[in-house]
């Protein structure tokens, strides 16, 4: 098993948010995952990368640089069709970092930038 504790540092901002997390994960080949103010996140860092938020509400997005992606955000209203269209992605060993557009039912939502660092936990 590849399974890691890791630190983690996350932002994400846009025009109305500037949301910081500083905690601990578990990092598990090439997927971390945390508990955020009691939202599971977790990050899958692959050829395209995504982000799932689980809560009383499931939101999961997919980026790739410079293309449009669809996801699903799933409420206790219904379920919506949600778009990125991702303007850049950062990686390198420790860190990513992602600015997207957000898109929910056609409507643009805003553009947010989320960065996260994270390390092996000794």
């Amino acid at each position: 098993m590849n399974l890691s504790k890791v630190k983690i540092k996350t932002t994400l901002k846009s025009k109305e948010e500037n949301h910081t997390f500083d905690g601990y994960g578990i990092k598990n080949k090439n997927i971390i995952t945390y508990i955020d103010n009691n939202v599971i996140t977790k990050i899958t860092i692959d050829n395209i990368i995504t982000i799932e938020r689980k809560q009383q509400y499931s939101l999961k997005i997919n980026l790739k640089e410079s293309i449009n992606l669809e996801g699903k955000y799933i409420t206790k209203y219904g379920t919506f069709k949600v778009e990125t269209y991702t303007k850049k992605i950062v990686k390198t060993k420790n860190t990513l970092k992602l600015t997207y557009d957000l898109n929910i039912n056609g409507e643009y939502i805003d553009t947010f930038t989320y960065n996260l660092e994270y390390s092996i936990d000794s």
